[in-house]
């Protein structure tokens, strides 16, 4: 559920650092991870991934509020354990100790994302839907995994400019084939297999592939994408006009709220007010 032109910016990135011999991710961007600010280097702190640990990082994020409604970030691509920004695991958790709170009366998710992986994104959204609180969605833009995230949401909140999308809704996958840049560079690499595994790595880059791989591959995405279909269906029943959503394009503030995609548009501020208005009364 990756989008195809964010991949391809990062490849951009990260190819040219590891073919000079440097990590794919510059330190910069690795110490710009949300857990940064919340992990201890003393340990006196509460346990990375402990339901300790995500109640006070809740706690902060409701702080801007008045402690009632946490604004938790989701930002950059996504996936189970996170790149610039809290993975699928760590967001459950956060969403869950939101739920569990006695002084959190609803949560605001605010979401800047292109998409992302499978991979535990279907426990996340889960968790969304499942929350006995009310959760508000917050988006500049939302594309791919992060729309099968907002959709579980109870209201989803797009902000208001020209450059606002939503959308993305179905499954890529990118491959490349590395095997004519090797011949150009005089290169032959060789693949051994041992006896009885002919089906190992048939994805490597440099051997083409067979109709069974390809056929495997489809049906993979198919599966994936008829459960990303399904849950946009349960997130947003009643709302959803059309299914034109259903194409994989991105929609401006407009489309998207007229064909139930979103709710309207709107502020952080606001985001927040109607998360409250939405909560149950002590």
């Amino acid at each position: 559920m990756l989008n195809y032109a964010y991949a391809s910016q990062m490849e951009g990135i990260i190819t040219p650092r590891l073919l000079s011999g440097r990590e794919a991710v510059p330190p910069s961007m690795q110490g710009n991870h949300p857990s940064a600010y919340f992990d201890s280097s003393d340990r006196s702190g509460p346990r990375p991934g402990s339901s300790a640990y995500y109640e006070r990082c809740v706690s902060y994020y409701a702080e801007p509020t008045g402690g009632d409604v946490p604004i938790i970030p989701i930002i950059g691509a996504l996936d189970r354990y996170g790149f610039c920004s809290w993975g699928y695991e760590d967001l459950t958790g956060l969403i869950q100790a939101a739920d569990r709170s006695g002084s959190v009366k609803a949560t605001v998710l605010k979401m800047n994302t292109p998409g992302g992986g499978v991979d535990g994104l279907r426990a996340f959204a889960d968790a969304v839907k499942n929350t006995s609180k009310p959760v508000v969605v917050w988006t500049p833009f939302c594309a791919s995994a992060g729309v099968y995230i907002a959709s579980q949401a109870d209201e989803i909140i797009l902000e208001d400019q020209s450059v606002t999308e939503i959308g993305s809704i179905g499954v890529i996958m990118l491959y490349m084939n590395y095997a004519g840049a090797y011949e150009k560079a005089g290169i032959v690499p060789t693949i051994f297999r041992s006896d009885g595994s002919e089906d190992k790595a048939p994805l490597n880059g440099i051997e083409p592939l067979s109709e069974a791989t390809i056929a495997d591959i489809k049906a993979t995405l198919n599966g994936a994408k008829k459960e990303f279909h399904g849950a946009v269906k349960r997130g947003r029943a009643g709302r959803l006009s059309s299914d034109e959503w259903t194409s994989g394009k991105m929609f401006n503030t407009k489309a998207a709220i007229s064909m139930g995609l979103a709710d309207r548009t709107g502020s952080l501020e606001l985001a927040v007010a109607r998360a409250r208005q939405l909560a149950k009364p002590n």
